[in-house]
C-alpha cells in the first residue's frame, strides 16, 4: 500500500505545488489537461507550468504518472477534436513541448483493479466500440491501442456534441454516459467538473470525479 495523491484537471493552475510540498513522500498522478485555463493565464506562466509538471516527472520518475486529457491531445494527435479554449498562438510551441516529451505520460494507469483516465471507461464503448479484452490490462490495452482501435479512443460522444448514437472514449467520456462505467472496476477520472470530490457506485462499477482542482480540492488514497 502506499499513499496517493491524485490531481484533477490542472488548466494552468500552479496549486499543485502546494499539494506536493503539503504531502511528501507520495505516488503522484495528474489525470491530464494541462492547458487552456478557464480564467485568464498569462502565455508564459502556462508554458512555465507545463515545464514545471514535467520536470517534476523527469525529477521523480518512479513516483509521478502523467496522464493526457482531451485539452492536452489536441496540440499533437491529428484524430483529437478540437476543444474550447485551444490556445492558437501558442500552438506550435506546446506541440512541440509535448511531442519532445511525449515517453513521459501515458494514457491510462492501473493499480490492481484501480483504473485511472482522463474521463473514464464506459462499459458498453470498452466492450462494442473499442472492442478490449477483459482477460488482459485494462491500461496495457488502452496505452498501447492497436490501429482499429485509434478512432474509438479518441471518440465524443453525444453529450459533448458527438454523433447521437456514441458514447465517449477515455478522453471525452461524460458523467452522463458513466452511469454504466467499467464493472468489476474503480475508476479514478476528472474531465467532469465537480464542486470537490465525487465518489459514486452504480452498474457494478465505482467511480471517483477528481475535476475540482479549481476549488483546491485533490485525492489522497492508499493503493
Amino acid at each position: 500500500m502506499k499513499q496517493t495523491v491524485i490531481i484533477g484537471d490542472v488548466h494552468g493552475s500552479t496549486y499543485w505545488q502546494s499539494i506536493v510540498n503539503n504531502n511528501p513522500n507520495c505516488y503522484y498522478i495528474f489525470l491530464g489537461d494541462y492547458l487552456d485555463p478557464y480564467e485568464d493565464i498569462d502565455n508564459i506562466a502556462l508554458i512555465k507550468n507545463l515545464q514545471d509538471i514535467i520536470l517534476f516527472k523527469k525529477t521523480h520518475p518512479d513516483k509521478v504518472t502523467l496522464l493526457l486529457g482531451n485539452h492536452d491531445l489536441h496540440y499533437f494527435v491529428e484524430e483529437s477534436l478540437l476543444c474550447t479554449r485551444f490556445n492558437y498562438g501558442l500552438a506550435p510551441e506546446i506541440s512541440e513541448i509535448f511531442r519532445t516529451n511525449y515517453h513521459l505520460f501515458k494514457f491510462a494507469h492501473q493499480e490492481d483493479n484501480c483504473l485511472f483516465t482522463h474521463a473514464g471507461v464506459v462499459h458498453s464503448w470498452f466492450v462494442d466500440d473499442f472492442k478490449g479484452d477483459f482477460t488482459k490490462n485494462i491500461a496495457g490495452q488502452l496505452n498501447n491501442p492497436a490501429p482499429e482501435q485509434l478512432k474509438p479512443l479518441f471518440q465524443c460522444g453525444f453529450y459533448r456534441g458527438g454523433e447521437v448514437d456514441k458514447v465517449g472514449g477515455i478522453f471525452w467520456a461524460d458523467i452522463h454516459e458513466l452511469y454504466e462505467p467499467l464493472q468489476g472496476f474503480t475508476q479514478i477520472v476528472g474531465h467532469n467538473r465537480v464542486p470537490d470530490i465525487k465518489d459514486t457506485t452504480v452498474n457494478g462499477g465505482r467511480i471517483i470525479f477528481c475535476d475540482c482542482l479549481f476549488n483546491k480540492q485533490f485525492l489522497k488514497i492508499e493503493i
